[in-house]
């Protein structure tokens, strides 16, 4: 992934602004609550003066005061954490809740590349565990990092006030430790960065093993997937390590900061006291006071390393957010059928860092026309159904409709191109959401005729619930071929002007490659139908027949002129015929 530009954690957290601010009103209760509560431990203090100073001198007047005053600030204080407790949970959960939603829109937003690059157990790792860390962060992290910076600050003064002497000789530890916390824990937001990018590879190799189970086990990968998940894991460990060690460091410094000043405060407020120069209704204060600075200043070291880590998070979470998305310009044209429904001209293309797939590639697609797409594996069939859909821009020229595509509007591309997939992508939905999917709003009748189309109806009709049946995830629980009917069906309830058919039999038995012929037959009547296969009995009654090598078009024609006329062609005929041979096929069978 592309490294976040913004740096500075100013930056980051003028981002998180943009999230935290329609939430303002909890916010500032928050805040407010936060500085309430270290007010009242410092006056918890103040009573203490009043409660000794009373009972030292018999002043019962006083002390009922006293008392009332404790009352009331522990009234006071029930309310104040209170308005505390709710106010978090009500911020941290809708300013997570936001950025959930704006994670996901963006990630709808983002190009294919994107995916293609990037493991999806990865983004799944950002969305689940750094946004709840982050929630935690949100919710007490930072507000921690606030009460306690006013406590200690407010107690500290108090404290000075009362004895600047004691002061300078209990404290003399404490920025010490601070310091040396601070140095301690500076590398921990990269350590955390890099934990939870580990984390997430951990996460994508689970996917994979459970997403491909049956290969795992058909093949024996057991031991391959577990070395793979075992050196992940151990790098996690690594860095986990890392920064537990510091943590304990960081831990046994906030031992020092609670244990030395207590015991330098009795012994040389002890001894002032004896001396006169201090009463002992001020060294309960003080006392109180330093109870609260200790606090404040042992858990400062673990806020300082909380917070460090959870900027490596939001790093994380907006190089998401960040990256550049699918471009959204483009205008929606009006279909002109006089002109070729899909046209490239010198179109040349490459992956990142890849070389040239396609180079000056020219064809037409006619519109009303089928025409098909044939080459060797790897010469970049696939890729030129990504440039058609506008998944990925290229060099040159690509037209729909007579118009360029870098002028179009990228959805309204989509609307009128329905694509048919040799893996077709079922959700785990029941069957009648998965073909609707086709078209929103459409009711079940139309659903019914556009399954019947597609020759799925009867088989649907066959299982238990029908079209209430739901699906295993990505269709587990259904055939190749009723999963491929199932998104004819969809594509057929679509309606689109043009089809586009990437290998929509490859993975099929004959049996069920007959059946979603016949599928494919009602689909491309009366539509643009740009195919790709290596099956001769799906592409022998295209219109034109293209054939792609070397990352351009050599020849086309129909498929017996091409027989005819083209050396390469006749090869890759001859090759699929001795394939289908040697399997028992005959090609009388398959209609051809």
């Amino acid at each position: 992934m592309k490294e976040w530009k913004g740096k500075s954690k100013l930056k980051i957290f003028t981002r998180l602004w943009i999230f935290l601010k329609p939430y303002w009103f909890w916010f500032i209760a928050r805040i407010t609550s936060t500085i309430g509560k270290a007010v009242i431990d410092m006056l918890v203090a103040y009573v203490v003066l009043l409660l000794v100073n009373s009972a030292v001198k018999g002043d019962v007047h006083q002390l009922w005061q006293s008392i009332y005053f404790m009352v009331g600030l522990v009234g006071v204080g029930t309310i104040v954490y209170f308005i505390e407790t709710y106010s978090s949970g009500r911020f941290s959960s809708q300013v997570v809740r936001d950025m959930r939603e704006k994670l996901v829109t963006r990630i709808e937003q983002l190009p294919i590349a994107f995916f293609e690059n990037h493991h999806s157990g990865e983004l799944i790792s950002k969305m689940s565990n750094d946004v709840n860390i982050l929630e935690d962060f949100l919710g007490g992290g930072f507000f921690n990092i606030i009460f306690h910076s006013i406590r200690f600050t407010g107690s500290f003064i108090f404290a000075l006030l009362i004895s600047w002497r004691l002061v300078f000789f209990c404290m003399v530890v404490v920025p010490v430790t601070i310091f040396l916390s601070n140095i301690i824990s500076r590398p921990l937001e990269n350590y955390y960065e890099t934990l939870y990018k580990d984390l997430g590879k951990v996460n994508s190799i689970v996917q994979d093993s459970i997403g491909g189970i049956y290969l795992i086990k058909s093949y024996n990968l057991k031991e391959v997937l577990y070395d793979k998940y075992k050196v992940q894991v151990d790098n996690n460990l690594t860095n986990a390590l890392k920064i537990e060690k510091r943590m304990a460091i960081n831990s046994s410094l906030s031992v020092v900061v609670q244990l030395i000043p207590f015991a330098l405060c009795f012994l040389y407020g002890g001894y002032f006291v004896v001396t006169n120069k201090l009463s002992l209704a001020e060294f309960m204060a003080f006392a109180t006071m330093l109870s609260n600075i200790v606090q404040s200043a042992s858990t400062i070291p673990s806020l300082i390393s909380n917070y460090r880590g959870n900027i490596g998070i939001m790093k994380h979470l907006f190089e998401i957010l960040d990256y550049n998305m699918e471009r959204t310009s483009g205008d929606e044209y009006a279909i002109d059928k006089s002109v070729a429904a899909i046209e490239f001209e010198e179109v040349t293309f490459a992956y990142k860092g890849e070389r040239k797939i396609l180079n000056n590639l020219s064809f037409i697609v006619e519109n009303g026309k089928t025409t098909a797409l044939v080459g060797t594996s790897g010469c970049g069939k696939t890729t030129i159904l990504k440039l058609i859909c506008g998944f990925y821009e290229a060099e040159g020229s690509i037209k729909l409709y007579g118009k360029n595509l870098k002028d179009w509007n990228l959805a309204a591309v989509r609307e009128n191109i329905s694509l048919v997939s040799q893996d077709p992508y079922l959700f785990p939905g029941n069957i009648a959401e998965n073909i609707g999917y086709g078209r929103l709003g459409a009711d079940i009748e139309e659903i019914i005729i556009a399954s019947k189309a597609a020759n799925a109806h009867e088989f649907i009709m066959e299982l238990p619930e029908g079209y209430n049946t739901v699906l295993g995830e990505r269709g587990i629980t259904l055939s190749g071929g009723q999963k491929q009917r199932i998104s004819i069906a969809r594509a057929i309830l679509k309606n689109a002007k043009i089809l586009l058919l990437d290998e929509p039999t490859s993975a099929l038995d004959i049996s069920s490659e007959f059946k979603v012929q016949k599928a494919l037959q009602g689909l491309m009547q009366g539509r643009t139908v740009f195919i790709i296969s290596h099956r001769l009995s799906t592409i022998k009654d295209a219109d034109k027949i293209l054939l792609l090598d070397e990352g351009c078009i050599k020849e086309s024609g129909s498929h017996e002129e091409l027989i005819r006329e083209s050396d390469l062609y006749r090869k890759l005929n001859t090759a699929q015929i001795t394939v289908l041979s040697s399997m028992g096929i005959h090609l009388e069978n398959m209609g051809v």
